[in-house]
This record gives structure tokens, C-alpha cells and sequence, in this order.
């Protein structure tokens, strides 16, 4: 049986590592409900969307490994 947190993780990492600066954005937009800065003036900073990237690459891998081995132990 495959492992379900294997594909959550996944499925999780494939946004953040394909598009980390929306997902950072979306973060941003989050944090600033309730501020007076408008919602579409809201941009993440550098290390933000290189640490989502980071992050979901990180979740890729752990969900790849941990198909893997469920599929290897049958």
C-alpha cells in the first residue's frame, strides 16, 4: 500500500517548489488582513520565496522516499 503522507507530502512540495512566489505572496496577503496596507501591494521578501522553494523541494523528497519505500516493502 502506498504511504498517504508520502502523497500528501507530495502533493504539498509541488506547489512551493514550482511556484514560491505566489505561495509567498499568498502568505504575505494572509499576515497583512487587518493592516492598513492594501492586499495587492503586498510582496514577499527574497528570503521568503527562496525559503518556500527550499521547503517544498524538502517535502518533494520526503514524500518521494517515502513512497518508495512503502511501494519497496510491498
Amino acid at each position: 500500500m502506498i504511504n498517504p503522507v508520502g502523497i500528501f507530502f507530495l502533493l504539498g512540495g509541488l506547489p512551493a517548489a514550482l511556484w514560491p512566489s505566489r505561495l509567498a505572496r499568498l502568505g504575505e496577503q494572509l499576515d497583512a488582513i487587518g493592516s492598513t496596507t492594501p492586499l495587492d501591494r503586498v510582496e514577499p521578501a527574497e528570503w521568503n520565496v527562496l525559503l518556500t522553494r527550499v521547503l517544498g523541494i524538502g517535502m518533494i523528497l520526503v514524500g518521494s522516499l517515502a513512497v518508495l519505500s512503502s511501494l519497496a516493502a510491498g
